[in-house]
């Protein structure tokens, strides 16, 4: 059973404190996002992730900021408005197993903090494949499965192992695991042509 965030707390997402333990540029520098590509933020939230990506995307990309919870797009959507990022980054719904992109559309993804939540991973990722373009570059960014303060029940996280298994699984490959951040693992991988 996965364990999801509950959309009254999206204000956490963007606490100053959050920047020290999970900073964005980290993130950039694996994605090394270019004017006019396409990315897909699953399980966007507020934005946190999403809204540097837009500014390294324009002019000519856009950001697909996905979520399921609908209070969480309209933060995002918010934002993006406020930081003048509206044409953009593209807020869209997703559901727990469907994601509302074409096939090949986009050159990156990226789920933040977000693998433990899914209730059927393996199809899941299928389905993120099936957005990427061949060769296109997934980023999974979920808690280390250790006791601590923040962060889902340890009962929730789901090793790292775990993940890459999945991936491979789903069609990645070319994994690679980036020790970036101090209680997160990184996993980058590659949709494989076949």
């Amino acid at each position: 059973m996965s364990h999801k965030f509950d959309p009254a707390s999206m204000e956490k997402l963007l606490r100053a404190e959050r920047a020290e333990f999970q900073p964005v540029e980290p993130l950039l520098r694996l994605l090394d996002p270019r004017p006019g590509e396409r990315y897909a933020d699953i399980g966007c939230g507020p934005g946190y992730f999403a809204l540097p990506v837009a500014e390294r995307v324009r002019p000519g990309g856009k950001v697909y900021a996905l979520d399921i919870a609908p209070e969480m797009l309209a933060m995002c959507r918010r934002r993006a408005r406020e930081r003048g990022l509206d044409d953009i980054v593209v807020t869209l719904q997703n559901g727990e197993h469907t994601i509302p992109l074409e096939a090949t559309s986009v050159d990156g993804a990226w789920l933040a903090n977000v693998f433990h939540e899914l209730e059927a991973p393996l199809e899941f990722l299928r389905e993120v494949r099936r957005i990427l373009r061949p060769q296109g570059k997934l980023i999974v960014i979920d808690w280390e499965p250790v006791e601590m303060e923040m962060g889902p029940p340890l009962e929730h996280r789901v090793p790292r192992e775990a993940v890459c298994e999945a991936l491979e699984a789903a069609g990645f490959g070319g994994l690679a695991t980036h020790a970036i951040y101090p209680y997160h693992y990184v996993i980058e991988a590659v949709r494989e042509s076949a």
